[in-house]
């Protein structure tokens, strides 16, 4: 599988769509080193103003906002363009970064565009109230899908359809179309590999275990601990190490409880900050009455099916996946509110996976 020095992502397609987005800030939440700022930066070195790139990380943008918090105006300006892209990165580290966001737009929101990369803490905030309602998009930038390393644009989706015999036949000729060999290469470099673009494009296998060996030390030991109070993170790191085996099947809390000898109400806790970090990600099963469904196991999945088992349970895990961002970006794109399930009855017969679009079920 040939390397790419930059490979376009699909979110590119739909998150800078003034029809969908109109004037607003444009957010870009998702895992860690899942190539934000890459696409920030690539986004405007194709424009030719990558000077309007700010990365509140480095000592000198935040120098720069102290001294005069409209620092970015006068590059923008010296451009002589209209709505140039200003890019501010990991600004939702900074104390009162939202009022620095709410004032920006209100100054300039008529003459700049602005793009604001983050992970967890950005998807974060917005479950509380704050003052950037009405100011901006949330779009969400997941791990390489096997369209994007194989560059297979596609201008829509068969799940946007909203007539249903409609959505059946353009299904039957995606699946029965041939794949070419580029497709099927790729297939197996993200299987074998994973979908973060560092160990895919090194498509090494010592570098790419280490690789996720310390990802998932890094996302426990630094980010867990910023956005939460857990303090037993040996604790979780187990959690994480017995989630493999778990994979395709409902997680019972109660057993997983007893082998980290926590409640189970802190195991359920520890998942939900695990899911806001995007390492794992729940399947609940669909039914229309929601008191039963929140009673019944969900099974989890990695967001990155590297950390699955070979075999069955890593291919499960990569459709997963697979539905799972789907399900994400037809949300953002304004298509519904779509949501991933998996069905089972009184007699254990399962159907593995089910789309749900406004709580009403369009392909399993």
């Amino acid at each position: 599988m040939a390397s790419y020095n930059y490979i376009p992502r699909g979110v590119e397609g739909y998150a800078f769509d003034e029809t969908l987005i109109g004037r607003h800030m444009v957010f870009l939440a998702g895992p860690r080193q899942v190539g934000k700022t890459r696409l920030a930066r690539q986004w405007l070195e194709k424009r030719q103003y990558s000077l309007l790139y700010f990365n509140w990380d480095d000592i000198a943008t935040r120098r720069a906002y102290l001294s005069d918090n409209r620092f970015f105006e006068s590059p923008a300006r010296s451009l002589g363009i209209r709505d140039p892209w200003i890019v501010f990165d990991e600004i939702h580290k900074r104390n009162r970064w939202r009022d620095i966001l709410k004032g920006a737009y209100d100054l300039f929101g008529e003459e700049f565009r602005f793009l604001i990369t983050g992970s967890a803490r950005l998807d974060l905030f917005r479950r509380s109230g704050d003052s950037l309602v009405g100011r901006y998009n949330l779009f969400h930038t997941m791990p390489l899908s096997l369209g994007e390393v194989a560059h297979e644009r596609r201008a829509s989706c068969f799940l946007e359809e909203t007539d249903y015999e409609r959505l059946c036949q353009i299904f039957e000729k995606e699946i029965s179309r041939s794949l070419n060999p580029e497709i099927v290469e790729s297939y197996e470099s993200l299987l074998r590999y994973g979908p973060f673009p560092e160990p895919f494009l090194k498509q090494n296998d010592r570098f790419c275990r280490k690789w996720h060996q310390d990802y998932i030390s890094l996302i426990v030991r630094e980010d867990l601990r910023d956005i939460s109070r857990v303090m037993e993170l040996d604790k979780v790191e187990n959690l994480l190490f017995l989630m493999p085996s778990r994979i395709m099947l409902p997680l019972s809390m109660p057993s997983l409880a007893r082998e980290l000898e926590v409640a189970h109400t802190t195991v359920k806790g520890w998942l939900e900050q695990l899911k806001r970090l995007y390492i794992l990600f729940p399947v609940s099963p669909w039914t229309r009455k929601i008191s039963r469904s929140l009673k019944k196991e969900k099974k989890w999945y990695f967001l990155d099916w590297y950390y699955a088992p070979d075999g069955a349970a890593r291919l499960e895990n990569m459709v997963a996946t697979y539905l799972h961002r789907a399900c994400f970006a037809m949300t953002d794109m304004g298509y519904g509110n779509y949501s991933l399930h998996y069905v089972r009855t009184l007699d254990k017969k399962e159907i593995d996976f089910l789309v749900v679009r406004d709580n009403c079920p369009i392909l399993a």
